[in-house]
C-alpha cells in the first residue's frame, strides 16, 4: 500500500484485501469496499477496462484516462493490467490469489472456471478466499445465461413501474414508466453483494471458512420494489405508481408545490395525523382561506378525500405566492412538517450540513492539475472513517508495484509479460 495511504486513518477493513475483476456491474461494490478501508486492486486488460471508454469525459476530451464514469467508481483503488485469457496471466493471476481475502468478478458464469481461475481452483490455492460473483441472473436456474442492461433489470426487476406520473382517475397510466437513474441497477446489487462480503468476512473469521458468494442483478432489484411483492402476496393487488412518492393502493394528493419562479418545494404533512399546525402556520401569513372553519378540526372532514384535496391545494397556493429562495421548508419544518426543497444535485456541492458530515471529498488529480469534489463518505463512524483517496488509478499505474515489489515477480519476467502484451 502507498506511503500516502498508510498515513490515513483506517477503515474498517483496514486489514482486507481485494482483487477486483469487474465492469459497470461490480465496480461500486468495490468502492464501498475501498471506502471501507479495504486494499482494492482493480485487474484490467492491458487495452483498459471498457468502463474507462464510458462518458462523460473530463472537459470533454474522449479519453480513457479522462472518464468521470471511470473516475467515480474507482476513487480508492489501485489498479493493475493483467490479460487472464493467456496462459501467463492465468498463472500470474494464480500467484495473486492467496494473497487476497475476497476476489470480486462480473464475469459470465462458468467463464472463468473455464480459465481454471474459478471459486473451486482459487479455493484450491486459497481455502479462505471469498469470491463474489456478480452476474445478470446468478450462476444457476434457467436464465443463468442470458445478458440484460442496467435498463433491462430495472424493467424487468419491477423498478421501473415504481417510477413515473400519476395515473389517470380510473387508474390506467396515460404516460410510459420511467427509469431511474443510470446504473442504478448495478448500485442497488453492489449494495447488497458489499453487505454480503462483510456478512462472509465476519463468517470466516468465527469459522475460517471461505465461500462463493452469488450475486443476481435481477434478484436484488426485484427485492427493492416497496411493498408491491408482498403487497400483492398478501391481498393480490397491484399497486400505482405516484408522481415523485411510493406506489400505492389509492392515489393521495402531490405534495410536490410549485413555487413563484417556477422551482419545487415538497409539502407533505407532518406528524400527528391532524392538519391543524399547517392551517397555523397558513393563517400567520394571511393564506390559511376557509381552513380555519372548525369543520377542519373533525377528522372526518379533513380526511376526506375532498378535505385532503382543499387542504394541499391552499397550501399549494401559498407555496406559489413565494419564491424558491424564501427556504419556505424552513418555515414548514418549524411547524413540524415534512417539508423540504427539491434541490438540483449539484445545489448540495456547497450545503453546509453536506459539509459538516463530509459527504463530499476533495481529490488531487495531479496529471490535470487540479483538485476535485467528489461524493465521500455514505455515512459517519467515530473510529472507522471513511477513505479520502486516492484518485482513480491511471492504466497499469500499480502494476510493477504489485506483481514486481509485492509479489516478487523479476523485472526479467515483467519485462516479458510486456512484450507478450501479458501485462
Amino acid at each position: 500500500m502507498p506511503q500516502s495511504e498508510r498515513s490515513q486513518p483506517k477503515g474498517f477493513l483496514f486489514d482486507v484485501r481485494v482483487l477486483e475483476l469487474a465492469d459497470e456491474r461490480g465496480e461500486f461494490c468495490g468502492k464501498l469496499l475501498a471506502g471501507a478501508g479495504a486494499e482494492v486492486v482493480k485487474v484490467e486488460p492491458p487495452g483498459g477496462n471498457r468502463t474507462r471508454a464510458i462518458g462523460p469525459f473530463y472537459e470533454d476530451i474522449d479519453n480513457p484516462e479522462r472518464s468521470l464514469h471511470f473516475w467515480h467508481y474507482n476513487f480508492g483503488k489501485r489498479g493493475i493490467t493483467l490479460d487472464i485469457t493467456k496462459p501467463e496471466g492465468q498463472r500470474v493471476l494464480k500467484e495473486l490469489a492467496p494473497r487476497f481475502d475476497v476476489v470480486l468478478e462480473t464475469y459470465a458464469p462458468g467463464y472463468l472456471a473455464g480459465l481454471g481461475l474459478g471459486y473451486e481452483d482459487l479455493k484450491a490455492l486459497n481455502p479462505g478466499v471469498i469470491m463474489a460473483s456478480i452476474t445478470p441472473f446468478g450462476q444457476t436456474g434457467p436464465w443463468r445465461d442470458w445478458k440484460a442492461t442496467d435498463l433491462v433489470h430495472l424493467a424487468l426487476g419491477g423498478v421501473m413501474m415504481n417510477c413515473g406520473y400519476d395515473p389517470m382517475p380510473d387508474g390506467e397510466y396515460d404516460t410510459p414508466p420511467i427509469a431511474p437513474q443510470m446504473w442504478h441497477a448495478s448500485h442497488i446489487v453492489g449494495n447488497y453483494t458489499y453487505m454480503s462480503i462483510v456478512a462472509a468476512l465476519l463468517f470466516r473469521e468465527q469459522s475460517g471458512i471461505g465461500q462463493h458468494l452469488d450475486a443476481s442483478i435481477h434478484h436484488a432489484v426485484n427485492t427493492c420494489t416497496e411493498m408491491d411483492i408482498p403487497y400483492f402476496t398478501y391481498n393480490r393487488k397491484a399497486l400505482l405508481r405516484q408522481t415523485g412518492r411510493h406506489a400505492g393502493a389509492a392515489i393521495g394528493t402531490n405534495p410536490q408545490a410549485l413555487t413563484k419562479d417556477g422551482r419545487l418545494v415538497w409539502c407533505s404533512g407532518g406528524l400527528g395525523g391532524t392538519p391543524a399546525p399547517v392551517i397555523e402556520m397558513l393563517d400567520k401569513h394571511g393564506m390559511a382561506d376557509d381552513l380555519t372553519d372548525p369543520k377542519y378540526k373533525e377528522p372526518e372532514h379533513f380526511r376526506s378525500p375532498a378535505g385532503v384535496r382543499h387542504i394541499s391545494a391552499v397550501t399549494k397556493r401559498w407555496v406559489q405566492s413565494r419564491k424558491w429562495d424564501a427556504d419556505l421548508w424552513k418555515e414548514g419544518q418549524r411547524y413540524g412538517q415534512h417539508w423540504a426543497p427539491i434541490r438540483k444535485p449539484e445545489e448540495n456541492a456547497d450545503d453546509p450540513h453536506w459539509l459538516e458530515r463530509k459527504t463530499f471529498t476533495q481529490v488531487r488529480h495531479e496529471e490535470i492539475g487540479r483538485t476535485l469534489t467528489y461524493n465521500g463518505a455514505p455515512w459517519l463512524s467515530e473510529t472507522t472513517p471513511w477513505r479520502t483517496g486516492p484518485r482513480a488509478p491511471h492504466l497499469g499505474e500499480h502494476t510493477d508495484q504489485v506483481l514486481g515489489q509485492e509479489l516478487g515477480i523479476p523485472q526479467a519476467r515483467l519485462d516479458e509479460l510486456r512484450r507478450q502484451n501479458v501485462i
